[in-house]
């Protein structure tokens, strides 16, 4: 039995309200491959009711994919000729849909967009042709969907694009964030619910490889250290590089941001290139990475799976492939998983922050980020300096918090140490937020005003 459909309420919610409204309506999706776009789009189809065309392009030739669409279409509004008749032309294909469009409401779904695009390149210019004429006047409601995000920001959404302008609905969906992933694991502990969201990302196709029946080591060794698993190097090559070519440098570049070569010149002496850009850029338009800070930039895998799979898992390969890949996740990997969830807790704590803004204390504001900074102390002696969470209300500093995703309490000690650091802050009465997996000594717990104190458990409430 499959899992019950969890979360998307808020795009839902936007497709529904376009579905009501009268006229044609065109809603772009987009987002990077297995975060769930197809299913959600197909639950929100099943929820109307109504007629429906779903098509799924692929990487064919243009007479293959005008006969699949031709097939998708007759099977869906005149399911009686289904194979009996076919279509010459798109257009003639957009001629029915705007025949049936009159009538009533159409669903036309067409997914993996890019590659219909990629076999027809007049495609794009043709439907906006059918959106400015013959569906101006109807009920038809489009759905283009696609995984290629560069290709649907750049030739469907940009200025220069023959679509722009023309959709009513644009949204790029995202992985599901701690607490929604967390949502589907109802009997499991918080600990585990976060170490999930850690390893998989919130992707809705990497949270489905996780196995409700098994503990958790038991899942991670099967799924990541097993050449039977579904993290296997394959898998991973087929994730990162999909049209790109060079997948080895793409790999390189990955595994030495995730063992903590962030800045450029580190990225490119660790994988031997001087020139890396080309590389960066294509991972950032993919979403695999993203550039951070500004003085002092520096890289950032933004792939939970990634990040555990290339530190961890890549180096393991022989010792996998000889079936031996369970023993290394028990001697080596499974006491380094509080380790590798540190950055992990701090975007969970930010998620938590933006949910929860404006109550408990919470101040309103409109960035959040961490903060970097050499500053002199009472010695005129240089140190650096790194908090983990920095709230701005525009410009104006109003929030500072650390992190801590370990086996002992926050203590007094940790609470010290964040106090000093917060000196060097450019600002006053900044509200203190602390995140403990074990929550907090007595000492903390009585610490005075404006300081807020947010265990796991409570980040589950």
């Amino acid at each position: 039995m499959g899992r019950k459909f969890i979360g998307r309420e808020t795009e839902l919610t936007a497709l529904r309200e376009k579905y009501r409204q009268d006229g044609f309506q065109m809603a772009v999706i987009y987002g990077r491959r297995r975060i769930g776009k197809t299913t959600m789009i197909n639950k929100f189809i099943d929820e109307t009711g109504g007629r429906a065309i779903s098509f799924v392009a692929v990487e064919r030739q243009e007479k293959d994919l005008l006969k699949m669409m031709g097939d998708a279409v007759m099977g869906a509004l005149h399911p009686e000729l289904a194979g009996m008749a076919g279509f010459e032309s798109f257009e003639k294909i957009f001629d029915m849909v705007a025949a049936e469009g009159k009538k009533e409401r159409i669903i036309f779904f067409i997914d993996e967009y890019p590659y219909l695009v990629a076999a027809c390149p007049y495609m794009n210019s043709l439907i906006q042709k059918y959106v400015d004429y013959d569906w101006k006047d109807t009920e038809v409601f489009l759905i283009l969907c696609g995984s290629l995000v560069s290709f649907m920001k750049d030739e469907v959404l940009s200025k220069s694009a023959p679509l722009h302008g023309r959709s009513t609905l644009e949204f790029r969906l995202r992985p599901f964030g701690y607490y929604e992933t967390g949502l589907f694991f109802p009997d499991r502990t918080a600990e585990e619910r976060a170490m999930i969201y850690g390893l998989t990302g919130g992707v809705a196709k990497y949270i489905e490889q996780i196995d409700p029946e098994k503990s958790l080591d038991e899942n991670i060794a099967d799924q990541f250290f097993s050449s039977t698993g579904y993290f296997t190097e394959e898998q991973i090559k087929t994730v990162i590089t999909g049209e790109k070519q060079s997948p080895g440098v793409y790999s390189a570049i990955l595994e030495a941001i995730a063992n903590g070569h962030t800045a450029y010149n580190e990225i490119a002496t660790a994988v031997g290139m001087q020139e890396i850009s080309y590389y960066l850029k294509m991972l950032t338009k993919s979403e695999f990475i993203e550039k951070r800070g500004s003085g002092h930039p520096y890289y950032v895998i933004t792939d939970g799976m990634l990040i555990f799979w290339f530190r961890y898992v890549s180096r393991a390969a022989s010792l996998i492939n000889a079936g031996k890949g369970k023993l290394y996740y028990e001697n080596v990997v499974k006491g380094r998983l509080h380790e590798f969830m540190g950055p992990v807790f701090e975007d969970m704590a930010k998620e938590y922050i933006w949910r929860n803004i404006g109550t408990d204390g919470i101040p309103l504001m409109t960035e959040i980020g961490e903060y970097q900074a050499s500053v002199k102390d009472a010695e005129g002696k240089i140190r650096q300096i790194e908090i983990d969470l920095l709230g701005k209300m525009d410009k104006k500093i109003v929030l500072a918090g650390e992190c801590k995703f370990r086996q002992q309490k926050f203590g007094k000690a940790d609470l010290d140490a964040f106090n000093e650091k917060i000196r060097f802050l450019p600002a006053d009465n900044v509200t203190r937020m602390l995140f403990s997996l074990r929550g907090f000594t007595d000492a903390v717990e009585k610490e005075p005003d404006n300081l807020i104190l947010t265990d796991l458990h409570q980040m589950y409430v």
